[in-house]
Order: structure tokens, then sequence, then C-alpha cells
């Protein structure tokens, strides 16, 4: 078979039965912990940096468990998308006669939440997630994709 038509290997331990049973709940739990850091960050410790990080390691967790991707997405799409939110975000206040990046808040009441305050921080933080998630997932897939057997031109 040449070389050009063979199918990738798996990882070894991607066929590992415990760590695809426990991956599905860190899987879980991370995300849902990520996307708590992300909501409040702008008012609490936290925020679109921490959350892209957690979101990059749950995924990871599942790539090295199953042995592909969750995203249905190219990550490294994400970074100009998130880019493009975090400057918009800025930009608006100050096409109003504001201060570049000044948030603005306000409160809303719902029957199902009561009433919780928003803030035009959650955009900016959304845009940093989305670059922080986008940028660690293609460094790291493209590390998982190394193959150290190869050989290339100078080695011995």
């Amino acid at each position: 078979m040449s070389p050009e038509r063979r199918t990738p290997t798996p990882p070894p331990l991607s066929g590992d039965p415990i760590l695809r049973t426990v991956s599905r709940a860190v899987f879980a739990l991370v995300i849902l912990f990520a996307l708590l850091l992300l909501w409040r960050g702008h008012n609490a410790p936290g925020g679109g940096f921490i959350a892209g990080l957690m979101t990059a390691c749950a995924l990871i967790l599942h790539r090295i468990a199953y042995g592909h991707t969750a995203l249905r997405v190219d990550p490294a799409r994400l970074v100009p998308w998130g880019l493009a939110l975090s400057f918009v975000t800025g930009l608006v206040p100050y096409l109003l006669g504001r201060p570049y990046l000044k948030s603005d808040y306000g409160y809303i009441t719902t029957a199902l939440t009561g009433e919780f305050e928003w803030a035009t921080a959650l955009l900016f933080d959304l845009g940093v997630y989305l670059v922080v998630v986008g940028g660690s997932l293609a460094i790291a897939y493209g590390l998982i994709e190394v193959n150290p057997q190869e050989r290339v031109e100078g080695d011995e």
C-alpha cells in the first residue's frame, strides 16, 4: 500500500474504555464551568481567556479519548471571528463619542432567572474566548499531527 493511502493510526489511548467513560463526564463539567467563568468574567475572576483555555483543554481531552475532534470547524477559523467581535465591541462606543472599550450595562428581569446584570464586556470576553479556543486548539492539533518517526533532511 502506498504511503499516501495509509489511514492514520488512532492515538494510543483512544480505545481505552475507562478514559472514554471518564472523559464524557469531565468534558461536560469542564465546559459548564468554562461557560460559567465566561458569563461571570466581567464582574468576578474569570473571563474569556481562562474560559477559552478550559474549553481548549476539554476539547483536547476529547481528542485524546476518542481520536477525533468534537468541533465541526477548523479551530483556526474561530480566531478572526473572535478578533472581529472584540474589535467591534470596542469600536462601537468610540463611534458613539465614548472612550474605546467603554462598557455599558443594565438589568434584565425574567421569570426563569429573576434579575440579572448584562454588560457589553461579555461580548468582548466572547471574542477573547473565541481567539483563545481557536489559537490553542490550532497549536495543539498541529502538535498532535507531528509524527516523530518521520525523517527530515539533515537527520543522521
